[in-house]
């Protein structure tokens, strides 16, 4: 299921658009699918659900796609951000987990985790607290999830070259 590589496209608004294409095949538990981005990143990547027999490394979920999507934009968002606070940063690294479950009988996204690791010059940690705020703020997908009632976590540190 190869995709040709086009370049990001807007809609009628200017906003930027994403995409994919599954590939399914079987039923939910003996099932296996592949995913492949609009862009073409990444290549195709084998799609399971996390509770069949075959799941693993080298596959991915909806859960684990969510939590990237969350951790993408919020690095970005709060790259973004301190460096309109006038600290650039040099790295961060975010390490992301979404939680499924139940509510009132409905399958969702319960939870989205932030672990965030930010190395940047002259910022305080609570000027880093202050810039992960407004990053959560700004950020489409936590304003995504929060619209939708997930519960979101974000741990920001500091940390030295």
């Amino acid at each position: 299921m190869t995709t040709p590589s086009q370049p990001p496209r807007r809609d009628g608004d200017g906003a930027l658009e994403g995409g994919a294409t599954v590939l399914w095949d079987g039923d939910l538990k003996t099932g296996h699918g592949t995913l492949c981005f609009s862009l073409g990143a990444g290549g195709e990547l084998p799609l399971l659900w996390p509770g069949a027999a075959a799941y693993g490394p080298g596959a991915t979920s909806p859960e684990e796609l969510a939590a990237a999507a969350h951790a993408a934009c919020f690095t970005m968002t709060l790259a973004h951000t301190l460096a309109r606070q006038r600290h650039p940063p040099q790295q961060i690294t975010t390490s992301a987990e979404a939680s499924f479950g139940l509510v009132d009988g409905i399958r969702r996204i319960v939870r989205s985790q932030l672990e965030v690791m930010v190395q940047a010059e002259g910022v305080t940690a609570a000027e880093l607290e202050h810039a992960a705020n407004l990053a959560g703020h700004y950020c489409p997908v936590s304003n995504t999830l929060q619209a939708a009632g997930v519960e979101l976590v974000v741990a920001a540190r500091l940390t030295s070259p």
